[in-house]
């Protein structure tokens, strides 16, 4: 995969849990809950609701250190293929991270956060050691 396209397949996976959130929000709250400006300040969320919410706010944050390393890759033109299956990897990884974390149970979305964590990392390794920069 390339560095642009593993760029573009975050944002969209971004994009899913971002639309789960919102039509899973509207399903159980109502569709006005989403218009409205005078909701309830006592608004119970489920246990599903709140990890759906805990996955998007996670990709949002790991954005911050993901984006960067695939944007450099990009620009730079890195043609490993290692680090490319690696890009891959960190889509898989995150993937995978944002459907275990709907399941609740603990721990096991670790590894999606490992898969993507440490490709990651090996991007970055790669980057610094090709030389390009």
């Amino acid at each position: 995969m390339t560095f642009t396209v593993a760029l573009l397949s975050f944002a969209i996976l971004t994009m899913i849990l971002l639309a789960n959130q919102i039509f899973f929000t509207y399903a159980t709250q109502g569709f006005g809950y989403g218009w409205s400006s005078n909701r309830k300040s006592e608004v119970s969320f489920s246990p599903l609701a709140k990890r759906i919410s805990n996955a998007l706010d996670n990709q949002v944050a790991s954005a911050a250190y993901i984006v960067p390393v695939l944007a450099v890759a990009a620009i730079v033109g890195l043609q490993d293929p290692a680090a490319q299956t690696a890009a891959l990897l960190v889509i898989i990884g995150r993937a995978a991270f944002s459907v275990l974390y709907y399941t609740g149970i603990p721990f096991v979305r670790l590894l999606g956060f490992l898969l993507a964590n440490l490709s990651t990392l090996f991007i970055l390794y790669s980057i610094f050691t090709s030389g390009l920069i």
